[in-house]
């Protein structure tokens, strides 16, 4: 992608800080992702990848480095058969520039997806995602800090929703009534999780397994080579990553398309807990592997509260292109959970 509203010579300084920039230095800017400004660099015939972190978002990158060299550190140690994200020390030592700078090591003859292309694919994702979680099986927990404080607090979420409906405006409480009934009417997926949760165990965990931070082949979309964006690696359930797949590996929709029907891929749903079993069937417990389904249903319906809130809430959390867009966002949640309901 070319680089608009980027200066090449302030990447090529910054490259600079860890190597000299050679005759053949090339940098394009890479499409995919909301939050940092990721950069591919060729230097010397090697590959880097060169981000520059929101600072509004990550306040404390620090924790973040730290916990990926944890999970770096462990992996290697266990012999993982995969690449790792290789973080690279600048020059004076630091693996971070003016705070907001990081390098690292680019997995080669690789490439992503936007969308799941095939049950296959969907099928090879969760497997890897599964390989990554046997080979952390071992690593404790406490270990880790927390990347994003409150992430995986789902009883928040709600506290936050119920808020929200004190201080919203009449028109959108109205405009979204039978979104808001919903909701009301099904907290008990919530209660049915928050009973589960003391039952199974704390892990490490990747928390935005979404196909576009998996690494795929370039020859051959169904083999993956790496999985990628570790900023939010955290402690939690495993539940959350096998939901989260769900949430985003079975939509058939466009997150912001409220129409309902045809809003679900059962195949793609049967491939993904085919797949996150494969290594670890033996590794769950009976009440992680019993809980599948219902953390489909629950990762589904907060995100459902969190979108639903943020419409409540004026759009202040949510970047909006449209009028209603975070009430569109909600709709597709719920009437993909309608389906995940259903079919389950």
């Amino acid at each position: 992608m070319e680089l608009k509203n980027t200066n090449i010579d302030q990447i090529k300084s910054t490259f600079s800080a860890y190597e000299p920039p050679s005759v053949d230095f090339k940098a394009e800017l890479l499409a995919s992702g909301h939050i940092n400004r990721t950069f591919k660099i060729l230097n010397n015939g090697k590959y880097y990848i060169l981000q520059k972190i929101n600072a509004l978002v990550f306040k404390n990158p620090q924790v973040i480095t730290q916990n990926i060299l944890t999970v770096s550190q462990h992996l290697k140690s266990k012999s993982y058969p995969h690449p790792v994200l290789k973080l690279l020390p600048f020059s004076d030592g630091h693996y971070w520039l003016e705070n907001q700078w990081r390098l690292f090591r680019f997995t080669g003859n690789s490439k992503t997806y936007e969308k799941v292309q095939s049950r296959k694919q969907a099928f090879e994702a969760a497997k890897f995602l599964g390989e990554f979680h046997f080979f952390l099986n071992n690593l404790d927990a406490h270990n880790i800090q927390d990347s994003i404080v409150g992430f995986l607090d789902f009883n928040s979420r709600t506290e936050q929703f119920e808020n929200a409906l004190e201080s919203a405006s009449e028109e959108r409480l109205a405009q979204s009534k039978h979104e808001i009934k919903f909701i009301q009417d099904h907290r008990f997926i919530l209660e049915e999780w928050n009973s589960l949760l003391p039952k199974i165990p704390t892990r490490v965990i990747h928390a935005d397994p979404k196909i576009s931070n998996f690494l795929f082949d370039e020859a051959d979309e169904n083999k993956v080579l790496a999985l990628i964006d570790w900023d939010t690696i955290m402690a939690g359930t495993i539940l959350y990553d096998f939901g989260d797949m769900v949430r985003s590996y079975t939509n058939l929709r466009k997150e912001d398309d409220p129409k309902n029907g045809n809003n679900f891929n059962k195949e793609n749903y049967l491939a993904l807990k085919d797949g996150f079993l494969v290594h670890l069937k033996n590794v769950l417990t009976d009440e992680e592997i019993f809980g599948l389904d219902l953390a489909a249903k629950t990762v589904v319906y907060i995100q459902a509260v969190r979108f639903l809130t943020d419409f409540l809430n004026n759009d202040v959390y949510y970047a909006t292109q449209s009028p209603g867009q975070n009430l569109d966002r909600t709709k597709n949640q719920l009437n993909l959970l309608r389906a995940i309901i259903d079919n389950q």
